[in-house]
């Protein structure tokens, strides 16, 4: 009896972490998001780009699937344009960002992983947008920031 009670609660444990683990496909993307990053670091001051917590939320709820999450992100990144641009306030704050001349393989591998990775809140993101927004006189942008902060951070 105990022996199947630890293996009720080991596979309770151990079942969480394997659903969570990326695909090969997405591992591939892994190595290669390090490029990304350099723009969508959430730590940067100022910022050059969204976050990817942001930026993978809002591909999300823009989706019908999986296929068209990764065919979107792919697209966009390979001819960025402001009407096919989901971050609106991200691209008047910042800019458009430039396109990506790299295969749609390599695209669509590294649209993978911001698909299914866990990527934390952006934190010091928020923080550093509501230091500059208050910098700025732009209360309202501040106050969303903070709220951010307060409901994922906090």
């Amino acid at each position: 009896m105990i022996k199947l009670q630890f293996l009720i609660l080991l596979s309770a444990i151990l079942l969480p972490i394997t659903s969570m683990a990326l695909s090969p496909q997405a591992i591939e993307g892994k190595n290669l998001y390090p490029s990304c990053h350099v723009c969508h670091n959430p730590e940067m001051d100022p910022p050059l780009g969204p976050p990817m917590w942001g930026v993978q939320r809002r591909y999300k709820n823009n989706s019908l699937d999986d296929e068209d999450f990764i065919q979107s992100m792919t697209d966009f990144v390979k001819a960025p344009t402001l009407k096919k641009a989901l971050q609106d306030k991200a691209v008047k704050r910042m800019g458009l960002m430039p396109a990506l001349a790299l295969p749609d393989d390599m695209l669509k591998k590294i649209a993978t992983y911001i698909l299914e990775e866990t990527f934390p809140p952006p934190c010091a993101h928020w923080k550093i947008g509501v230091k500059r927004s208050t910098e700025q006189g732009d209360l309202e942008h501040a106050k969303k920031d903070q709220n951010k902060l307060k409901r994922f951070c906090n």
